[in-house]
């Protein structure tokens, strides 16, 4: 039993909010494909991010620093498996369902958000970004990359790995906490639906035992009401 103990990683579940955080401030500071500063009358405009990326860039930057390096990071410190942490089907069977159920009121949502001004200020993130089938098809295959990566380390990484030290409603209120920070830098409107929809989105994870089904959702609402903007 001691030779045991002495060769097990000691696992620590906690440093998961160190690791989120860091990711989330490389991202939000050196991955961004806009720009966010301060303006002031004396001082005019000053940028506090770095110099944007281009969209593609932006989506892969994504990927390796809100999935890729979290869920290794997880993996390390609390040594659950990948269906642990929420990344395999779960329940695929009621996560079919769930996304029926969805797809219907994500289009309504992208729809009711496209018509917001201050989400078309910020919303494509392309600028340049056409109604083309071409090219607005590719850019909505590549931003499953940001939704799927923002789904793994909120829905997955902190959630699923931090109930086994706080149980569901903690680690689903820590989760949604620092989606919402995420958010500062986007649209108000944008950021305050993000607190009932990460409790939302985290509470069907946690009953379907999967990211996925909700991410797709979630990429739906985003593909829906950046096509509206480009539409309307």
């Amino acid at each position: 039993m001691a030779a045991r103990c002495l060769t097990e990683p000691r696992r620590r579940p906690e440093a998961l909010l160190a690791v989120a955080t860091l990711a989330l401030l490389c991202f939000y500071y050196f991955a961004r494909a806009d720009a966010v500063g301060v303006y002031s009358r004396p001082r005019g405009w000053f940028a506090l991010t770095a110099a944007p990326l281009a969209p593609p860039l932006h989506f892969v930057a994504a990927a390796v620093l809100l999935a890729v390096v979290p869920v290794l990071a997880a993996r390390r410190l609390t040594g659950l498996s990948l269906t642990d942490l929420g990344l395999g089907l779960g329940r695929w069977r009621a996560g079919v369902v769930w996304v029926a159920i969805g797809v219907p009121l994500a289009v309504l949502a992208g729809r009711i958000a496209a018509l917001s001004p201050a989400i078309r200020a910020v919303y494509p993130l392309d600028p340049a970004l056409t109604a083309a089938p071409s090219a607005f098809g590719g850019y909505a295959a590549l931003q499953l990359l940001y939704f799927g990566s923002w789904e793994v380390l909120f829905r997955g990484v902190l959630l699923f790995g931090l109930r086994g030290v706080m149980g569901d409603t903690s680690s689903n209120l820590v989760q949604t906490a620092l989606s919402v920070t995420a958010h500062f830098g986007r649209a108000l409107n944008e950021a305050c639906a993000a607190g009932p929809a990460g409790l939302v989105f985290g509470a069907i994870d946690l009953r379907l035992g999967s990211v996925w089904y909700v991410a797709l959702l979630h990429w739906l609402v985003g593909v829906s009401m950046d096509w509206f903007i480009v539409t309307t």
